[in-house]
């Protein structure tokens, strides 16, 4: 089988723009990703079941408290995001506070890493249905745990000395 100039062109023009692709996705990108899901799963949730027969002539005043519930769960996701991305940005921060060469730099990187474990804790602690309602963020924070977890074995193990 011979191979002809004009499917060698085809490979390299086709990993070209597999390249290109690759490119464009960068920490702008996750986060617009991160959103549209945010704003997805709000859009599932506000969907409100049927209204059971008669139970608002009894109460008027669930209609009043079922809007102030819808409320502060877009808020809290609003609040889960950017909790999310501070933790990322805590990783960023722990992953050059590793590169640098000095010690005090390895006592600020357990600092940090003690954060991330703090805020992947308060993230399971404060939205503890996030698996359940969009597995999607679930997942991220079920890698982040995974993360931080595994960042405090090799720290105690001694990997960064």
């Amino acid at each position: 089988m011979k191979i002809s100039p004009e499917q060698i062109e085809a490979l390299k023009l086709q990993q070209q723009q597999l390249d290109n692709k690759a490119k464009k996705v960068d920490g702008a990108a996750f986060g617009e990703f991160l959103n549209q899901e945010v704003q997805q799963g709000s859009a599932r949730k506000t969907a409100t079941p049927p209204p059971v027969p008669g139970l608002h002539a009894m109460n008027p005043l669930l209609q009043v408290q079922q809007v102030a519930q819808v409320q502060p769960a877009q808020v809290s996701e609003s609040e889960f995001v950017g909790k999310v991305e501070q933790i990322f940005g805590q990783l960023d921060s722990y992953a050059q506070q590793l590169g640098s060469s000095s010690e005090g730099g390895l006592k600020q990187a357990y600092n940090t890493l003690e954060g991330i474990q703090g805020g992947v804790d308060s993230l399971k602690k404060d939205w503890p249905g996030v698996a359940s309602e969009n597995p999607e963020l679930g997942a991220i924070v079920g890698e982040l745990e995974v993360m931080a977890v595994t960042e405090q074995i090799k720290f105690n193990r001694g990997d960064y000395v």
